[in-house]
């Protein structure tokens, strides 16, 4: 009987210290001295994302700013993923979109949602840009370059890229 409980007990340890995935969080921001409207104007359209950031070869999308909208976002090393338009608010300038068809080659993350938001400012204008997703391997022991560490790395080196590159185009004479 002792054996037995031994067993159960080093089982019990095992999965109690194994767990899923849990979300994690990414928040970028940049500040652009130019206002609110002209900003908006060249993030509002959900399926131009690559006009802006450099990070992507190109998008393509259904059209519009529709909920339901899908656009693909291709990555510069060739991989691409799909994202869908969930919420469109051009008076708050803001929009909310999820990944629907994942690619942990282009993006480690087997899930996410993100939000994109212009807001006013003493300077200009503020863009915030946050997401929450999940891990490529949502597996007890993912593999290094799937893990949590390497999504949030790798939504936070996207959104900058672009929030940087947003900025630069601006304050150096659109």
């Amino acid at each position: 009987m002792k054996p037995i409980l031994t067993l159960a007990a080093l089982l019990f340890a095992s999965a109690s210290m194994a767990h899923g995935p849990t979300p994690q969080k990414v928040v970028e921001t940049v500040e652009i001295a130019a206002p609110v409207d002209q900003v908006w104007n060249a993030l509002k359209d959900f399926g131009a994302i690559a006009q802006w950031n450099p990070a992507l070869a190109k998008s393509e999308s259904t059209g519009g700013n529709a909920t339901g909208e899908k656009r693909i976002l291709h990555f510069l090393n060739g991989e691409q993923l799909t994202e869908e338009l969930d919420a469109y608010e051009p008076t708050t300038h803001e929009y909310t979109y999820r990944l629907s068809k994942e690619n942990v080659k282009a993006l480690p993350a087997s899930s996410y949602s993100a939000v994109l938001k212009v807001t006013a400012t003493e300077q200009g204008s503020q863009v915030e840009w946050k997401s929450r997703l999940y891990r490529g391997d949502t597996g007890n022991f993912p593999p290094d370059e799937l893990n949590d560490e390497a999504a949030v790395a790798a939504m936070q080196k996207f959104f900058r890229i672009g929030l940087d590159n947003l900025k630069k185009s601006f304050e150096n004479g659109r």
